[in-house]
């Protein structure tokens, strides 16, 4: 059995990156700026409030690659809500209406596992997938309800799902090259009669960002979630 890394939630442990997280964060952060900008086009007659949900169930890599569309700080994303964080209606509420008051917008972005302080769901739908997962029901539309019932602001919220892993039309070409890089691998680990091993993405220089592939054994990947990191979700 040889494992292939990949997943857009970035959460497998081990491996520097997944194959898929990269154009997946790139798309992240085009859409979410290209549709800032139409919100603040027409803030001031029409909707003051966009709240984009982004996949990620227990880990908020996407939510924070959202964060590349902003360079100052007054740029959208204004807030965003990890599943690593719970959330909070009350304060969650005032910063919106804080962000309106001075920026005259306000972009939210969210991950789909966002939770409560007891770790329930913010958006669970009740029913459960084929993994034994629950379904969620949309935490996007739930936090637009509660914006325009509490706040009375209009607001629009999207969830881009299958588009945020499939737009092959902005696709990373450092994600494309290690996807390929990935998959060469694990044919070549069969071929030499390894098992349980998995090809990872290992980071060898920062800037230029440099890579390589190595084995990793599955036990160490097996069951285990790699978290976004405190230090990236203090934007939130």
């Amino acid at each position: 059995c040889i494992g292939v890394p990949k997943t857009v939630d970035n959460d497998l442990a081990v491996t520097d990156t997944c194959p898929g997280f990269g154009s997946a964060a790139k798309y992240t952060a085009v859409s979410l700026l290209e549709a800032s900008f139409d919100v603040e086009a027409m803030a001031e007659t029409s909707t003051k409030v966009f709240v984009y949900e982004v996949m990620g169930r227990h880990a908020g890599w996407l939510a924070a690659a959202a964060g590349l569309a902003g360079t100052g700080n007054n740029d959208a994303p204004h807030l965003i809500l990890f599943p690593e964080r719970p959330f909070e209606q009350a304060g969650f509420l005032k910063r919106v209406n804080d962000t309106v008051a001075k920026v005259g917008y306000c972009v939210v972005v969210v991950s789909e596992g966002l939770r409560l302080a007891d770790g329930s769901f913010v958006a669970a739908a009740g029913g459960k997938d084929s993994f034994g997962h629950s379904q969620l029901g949309g935490v996007g539309p739930h936090l637009a309800a509660l914006v325009k019932d509490e706040l009375g602001l209009k607001v629009h919220w999207t969830v881009p799902d299958y588009l945020q892993r499939s737009a092959r039309h902005v696709a990373s070409k450092t994600d494309l090259e290690q996807a390929m890089a990935v998959g060469r691998a694990a044919v070549e680990y069969a071929l030499e009669g390894r098992n349980a091993v998995m090809p990872v993405i290992v980071r060898t220089q920062d800037e230029p960002y440099r890579w390589k592939i190595e084995p990793a054994p599955l036990s160490k990947l097996a069951n285990t979630e790699k978290t976004t990191p405190k230090g990236i979700m203090r934007r939130g």
